[in-house]
């Protein structure tokens, strides 16, 4: 596996630390965008994210630690496909399966939420008892939308035919999504919930088996702080809450790989750029702890 054709490695460290082989995490791009309804752009964030990585401190002040020294190595982007989302979906699908290595941590960064199927497919069939943990302000629980089943709007849908699931953060649903929550029994708590009470902390630790997989939409934070989306919506978590939810689970439960997604940069804005750079370095932190 080359490197990126980015000619960026994530944070940029120091060159002993980015090895294919030695470096324990493994950033793949994957900037794909076929099923957005609203705002585009999302295949311009991974090289966004990365660009912005370039610019962060690597000591980090909450863990006392340059979390970098574990290893960082960015891959080739994930070449998309034209085809439509369902095939979009299978060759992730069997992309992945020839990367999982279970010594490697993987963190693939979106391109749209409708990536996540795909490879949750993969490594549900490498750790059977895999459970997903979802941090989004949509459901994403329609079963078809715009004549699509692997539509954005349909992501965790599709994933809980095959793996339990968490869902935190959400904050706009149609009424088709609640009812097929609520019939599915699906572990789900909005934003405003979260931030009233710790009972999220409960349902993480009872409903999500080991190992766990986390696809986190960055619209799950408040648009004051994460306007780099399609569908902005209001009353989202602030970035000391989605660090305290993601250190938990980390600290709790066994992490298997990571999805960053929807992000969408706008020119000449590039503090959600680097808040999701920032969010990406944490998470390698975190999984150290």
């Amino acid at each position: 596996m080359g490197i990126n054709s980015f000619k960026l490695n994530f944070a940029d460290p120091p060159p002993e630390f980015v090895h294919p082989e030695r470096s324990k995490v493994r950033i793949v791009p994957v900037p794909y965008e076929s099923t957005v309804t609203y705002k585009g752009g999302t295949r311009e964030g991974p090289q966004s994210i990365i660009q912005a990585s370039l610019n962060l401190e690597l000591w980090d002040e909450e863990l006392s630690r340059e979390s970098y020294k574990i290893g960082i190595y960015t891959l080739a982007p994930f070449s998309c496909p034209s085809s439509g989302p369902e095939k979009a979906v299978d060759e992730l699908y069997h992309f992945t399966k020839r990367l999982i290595d279970a010594s490697k941590f993987y963190i693939f960064l979106g391109g749209e939420h409708s990536i996540t199927p795909g490879i949750v497919k993969a490594y549900k069939e490498v750790y059977p008892s895999l459970s997903v943990l979802c941090l989004d302000a949509h459901a994403d629980f329609r079963e078809v939308y715009q004549g699509s089943i692997y539509n954005h709007a349909c992501v965790m849908r599709r994933v809980s035919e095959h793996s339990s699931v968490v869902q935190l953060g959400v904050r706009s649903l149609s009424k088709e999504e609640a009812d097929a929550i609520k019939e599915r029994n699906i572990a789900f708590q909005t934003s405003f919930q979260i931030l009233q009470s710790d009972k999220w902390k409960k349902i993480i630790d009872e409903k999500l088996s080991s190992p766990v997989y986390i696809t986190l939409d960055v619209d799950v934070l408040d648009p004051s702080i994460m306007p780099s989306v399609g569908t902005p919506e209001p009353g989202g978590l602030d970035w000391y809450k989605i660090l305290e939810i993601l250190k938990f689970v980390f600290s709790f439960k066994k992490v298997v790989a990571v999805d960053v997604v929807e992000f969408s940069p706008i020119p000449g804005i590039i503090a959600p750029d680097f808040l999701v750079a920032k969010l990406v370095y944490k998470i390698i932190g975190y999984l150290q702890i």
